[in-house]
């Protein structure tokens, strides 16, 4: 049982929402629109597509009552400031540290869950490389403590690489109204409205307290090459525009039609207005299955005509921001890979060819041509001998930086 498991319980419910029938029980998304009289919100989530009425939906009441639990997650850097033993749940501990856990010497695990109320450990249930305790931090080393098993005080800290530590606080309904949230429910549909029994939380940013009001802004809608050039290209449009990207991996074109509406968030808003949108997809959509016995690819994950489709789709949702849009065209395989998330070199040319074929209907989206960038520069002649998609060279994340940079200051002039 993972974190997201422990502190909001995944069972499945059915509520009804504007003619749309939809599970909000294990639903996430972002708060908006808290009224504490009323004891309702706002989910803005992924979008609910209803076949039979062709209707969509993306926002979401949400209801609780007095036995409701509002339950925050917050991700630490270190067990600093836990003064006191408190219940944790250790996940991911290999079978030799299991084996020295057994014997009362030191073991290592990846993830720890602490819980500020033990009533919030309720209905977690003992599984293989997990287990649940009280736990006292280590004064001395800031990630590391003991764990009371039985009458023994057994020495525990988290690995070296790839851990995390999650704190999971009960907190009365009046929080939603003081910050920005994402949320994760739990709860049941009664009398036509969902009703939520926990509410888990973990904080977003205020881009009100961070944006230049000064400025335009930007948002960035992209795979994981995206988070590749982001830093590079926010740190090129200091200055001169509030740099933002969605939350997270753009992966396919069709998540992008589910999920653009919540990356937009509260478009029309003050302070939340986009300028210019730059958006993208294509490397997930033209994975490809292959067959080692014939050595030939399958299908692309998305065929072509829907991929068309679902750009199409997707710059229909993007208008309704007002920005300016620029499609970025799909960034190239370098060579065929043929493991788990098999590519065939040449792909990208195929779908930025259908991409450009949509785009052409809509001659104001400006086109920034990534994959023509990369072609034509040295800065990426290492990077074409390898068979990863990504960039991880600081030349190649500054060359893509600088090139989405470029097309956003053509936008912000148009």
């Amino acid at each position: 049982m993972n974190w997201k498991s422990a502190c909001a319980g995944l069972a499945l419910m059915t509520a009804s929402q504007a003619g749309i029938e939809v599970d909000l029980n294990g639903a996430k998304g972002n708060v908006h629109n808290v009224d504490l009289k009323a004891q309702s919100f706002e989910l803005l989530k992924e979008t609910e597509y209803d076949p039979k009425t062709d209707l969509s939906q993306s926002r979401f009441t949400v209801h609780w009552d007095e036995a409701s639990r509002v339950v925050e997650m917050k991700e630490l850097e270190s067990f600093d400031g836990i003064q006191n033993p408190v219940m944790a749940l250790f996940q991911g501990i290999r079978e030799s540290d299991s084996r020295a856990m057994d014997a009362g010497k030191l073991f290592e695990m990846r993830v720890v869950t602490l819980f500020s109320d033990p009533k919030l450990t309720s209905g977690i249930e003992p599984e293989s490389h997990q287990v649940l305790g009280m736990f006292t931090p280590d004064a001395r080393q800031p990630r590391a403590g003991s764990i009371r098993i039985g009458d023994k005080h057994v020495p525990i800290r988290l690995r070296d690489k790839h851990w995390r530590i999650w704190h999971c606080q009960l907190h009365p309904p009046v929080v939603l109204e003081e910050g920005f949230w994402k949320a994760e429910l739990k709860g049941v549909n009664e009398d036509g409205k969902f009703v939520a029994s926990q509410v888990t939380i973990s904080k977003l940013p205020d881009p009100r307290e961070t944006d230049d009001p000064k400025l335009p802004r930007v948002l960035v809608i992209g795979d994981s090459i995206s988070m590749n050039y982001h830093e590079a290209a926010k740190q090129a449009l200091k200055g001169v525009a509030n740099y933002h990207r969605c939350e997270g991996n753009a992966f396919s074109s069709a998540h992008g039609v589910r999920n653009s509406e919540l990356w937009m968030g509260e478009f029309k808003e003050p302070g939340f207005q986009w300028d210019v949108i730059q958006f993208n997809h294509g490397l997930h959509d033209l994975k490809q299955a292959y067959d080692k016995q014939t050595n030939a690819f399958g299908a692309y994950a998305v065929q072509l005509k829907d991929y068309k489709a679902n750009l199409e789709n997707q710059i229909a949702i993007l208008r309704k921001s007002g920005a300016r849009l620029i499609f970025a065209t799909t960034t190239p395989v370098p060579n065929d890979n043929k493991g788990t998330y098999a590519r065939r070199k040449g792909a990208a040319k195929e779908f930025n060819a259908a991409a450009l074929e949509v785009m052409s209907k809509h001659p104001d989206i400006l086109i920034n041509d990534l994959h023509g960038m990369i072609d034509g520069s040295p800065a990426f002649d290492h990077w074409r001998t390898t068979r990863d998609v990504h960039f991880y060279k600081p030349e190649e994340q500054q060359a893509l930086g600088k090139a989405v940079a470029a097309a956003v200051r053509k936008a912000l002039k148009k």
